[in-house]
């Protein structure tokens, strides 16, 4: 029995709808927005910083060229080389008219570039010169430094110092020893120039620095030149792993783990000093500029699921609504009660379907009263009458031979009659259904007359076969077997040595075809005739062979219609030609068997020919 299949109702539908079609979306395809634009914004960032960063480091590159310039220049300088000689120095007049020169030119770059604290000449001949802000620290450190490189820039990291100006400052210098022009390995005296250490720090955080952010321009030997902006974790500075991975990264940009904070972290390498500037900026600060973005994302997808709920609700109470009410009233009617009315609210289709409802109800009670219920009371009572036709002979006949069978064999033969006669009860009790299919029909024909041949022996002959597009088609129970019986029990010609039947089904025209032909006795002509004007009358004939004839035909023109039933193509002394007529419902595969005499069943299709 087919299991009761599960109520799905619309309001189940619709929310499955608005699940799979506008939350689902909805949600997944905000989601993919918002994670691509956070990546378009994300790199928007990291571009932005890098340019920002390429052009401070720019200016801080072009600051210290020009820094690098005034020294180079003060070499090839004449009055340099004349103020700091060693050997006959000038008089009073030439020497004050040098230093005079030299003064002048120092005093416009240090008005031209304010980031210039000031720059001290000392020569070796006991001549120097301070220009600037008067200082007062040790330096010696670097003038050592200086030294060593014999005439090599050296740069300083960050010192602090004392300015009678400015009090406390720190600065970053260049330090340099003056040699000869003439002989380049004659020192001449040390030159430095100070510059602001605020004041290159202003310059970097104004292009780079974010909240919270820091920047560190790191020497060529790792050290610290300068560190300016928020203080990192633990006093955390660019060492050598991380510039590692700077060096090894794509594009001067990583992202670096610090405390269980992530830093955006850049590079840009200064070639003429080789110094390194190095931006850390917290991920806080990224993600708190996302934030506004995702808050909008988000109130425009809450906004989107809003706008889909009201829509849900609209469809339910303006369409589900009034047809789940229809259905109500429908399943009244159904279970008999046909004061059901539907009410009509508005002028759609719905209210339209509402009041065709309504008029139906009304037509079905007028038809139900007056007519219809009584026939089909008459109708279904017909039916029964002629499905429950079976002659109970058979199953005596049956048992009495399987019984004697039983005795005369062993277990083997008993058996099969046994799985036969109960193949063929199931077939003819067939769930309590009405219908059934040629393939199980020709399965309960195939029983009784496998049975009925272990009764007859080799007297009985039979063919079964029916073409592989027809053997799902739909067809009556019981409407092949008892033509079968009826030829096995009056048409039987005892004088012939093998009496056969056959039954072919095959599609013609549209429709099933189910021939039964047998080399029986037949009927007398008047007697056919009588037969056909009573089935083209639909009138009962007489009992016997053709009261089952009577039956099958009814019962197949009750159901399919008055087009279809059962025909006599001939029926003489050769034997009887009877044709049923049913529509083609449906397909599937083949059934054929044949029986020989022996017990040897074959598939040959040409069997019956």
């Amino acid at each position: 029995m087919a299991a009761k299949r599960k109520s799905f109702g619309l309001t189940k539908k619709a929310l499955i709808i608005f699940l799979l079609f506008i939350i689902l979306p909805t949600l997944g395809v905000g989601v993919i927005v918002q994670y691509r634009f956070t990546l378009v914004l994300r790199d928007q960032f990291v571009q932005a910083t890098k340019v920002s960063l390429d052009t401070v480091t720019n200016q801080l590159e072009e600051q210290i060229k020009m820094v690098g310039d005034i020294a180079d220049y003060l070499i090839l300088n004449p009055d340099m080389r004349d103020f700091l000689r060693i050997n006959a120095p000038l008089s009073g007049d030439q020497l004050d008219n040098r230093k005079q020169n030299i003064e002048d030119f120092l005093t416009f770059q240090l008005m031209s570039k304010n980031y210039i604290k000031s720059i001290t000449i000392s020569g070796f001949n006991g001549n120097s010169i301070q220009m600037g802000e008067p200082v007062r620290g040790s330096e010696q450190f670097w003038l050592n430094k200086a030294d060593l490189r014999k005439g090599g820039i050296v740069w300083s990291e960050g010192y602090p110092i004392y300015s009678d100006w400015s009090g406390n400052v720190r600065l970053i210098s260049l330090f340099r020893v003056l040699n000869s022009y003439t002989d380049i390995q004659v020192p001449l005296g040390h030159l430095v120039i100070r510059m602001d250490e605020s004041s290159v720090a202003g310059l970097l955080e104004s292009g780079i620095v974010k909240e919270n952010g820091s920047v560190f321009v790191i020497g060529p030997e790792g050290e610290s030149i300068l560190q300016t902006g928020s203080p990192l974790p633990d006093g955390f500075r660019p060492n050598a792993e991380l510039m590692s991975r700077l060096k090894a990264g794509e594009n001067g940009f990583v992202t670096y783990n610090l405390k269980h904070s992530s830093y955006l972290t850049f590079y840009h390498e200064m070639k003429n000093t080789g110094w390194t500037v190095v931006a850390m900026i917290p991920q806080s600060v990224l993600d708190k500029e996302l934030r506004g973005v995702k808050w909008t994302m988000n109130l425009i997808l809450c906004s989107i699921l809003l706008l889909g709920l009201t829509a849900l609700f609209g469809f339910h109470y303006t369409i589900i609504r009034p047809i789940l009410r229809l259905k109500k009233e429908t399943n009244r009617v159904k279970l008999g009660d046909f004061s059901a009315r539907v009410p009509i609210e508005s002028n759609d289709e719905i209210s339209e379907l509402n009041s065709q409802f309504n008029e139906m109800v009304v037509t079905i009670n007028e038809l139900i009263e007056h007519k219809y219920k009584l026939e089909l009371r008459e109708r279904e009572a017909e039916l029964k009458l002629l499905q429950n036709q079976m002659d109970p002979h058979f199953l005596y006949n049956t048992l009495d031979m399987i019984r004697w069978t039983a005795r005369l064999e062993k277990a083997e033969q008993s058996s099969q009659l046994i799985e036969m006669l109960s193949k063929f009860f199931r077939s003819s009790l067939n769930s309590g259904s009405y219908v059934t299919t040629i393939r199980q029909e020709l399965e309960f024909v195939r029983s009784y007359l496998y049975l009925q041949q272990r009764r007859l022996g080799n007297r009985l002959v039979y063919t079964l076969y029916t073409e592989a597009t027809v053997a799902d088609a739909i067809t009556l129970k019981a409407t092949i077997q008892p033509l079968v019986e009826n030829f096995l029990k009056h048409g039987l010609d005892r004088k012939k040595r093998a009496n056969a039947v056959s039954v072919r089904c095959y599609e013609q025209e549209g429709e099933v075809w189910i021939d039964v032909r047998d080399n029986g006795r037949g009927l007398p002509p008047a007697q056919l005739e009588a037969l056909n004007f009573s089935l083209r009358r639909a009138s009962a004939g007489p009992g016997g062979r053709t009261g089952a004839i009577h039956n099958i035909h009814d019962r197949l023109s009750i159901y399919f219609g008055e087009a279809y039933g059962l025909e006599v193509i001939r029926s003489d002394e050769e034997g009887a030609w009877i044709r049923l007529k049913i529509p083609f419902t449906g397909n599937g595969g083949g059934l054929e068997h044949e029986k020989q005499p022996g017990g040897v069943e074959t598939d040959d299709q040409d069997a019956d020919r």
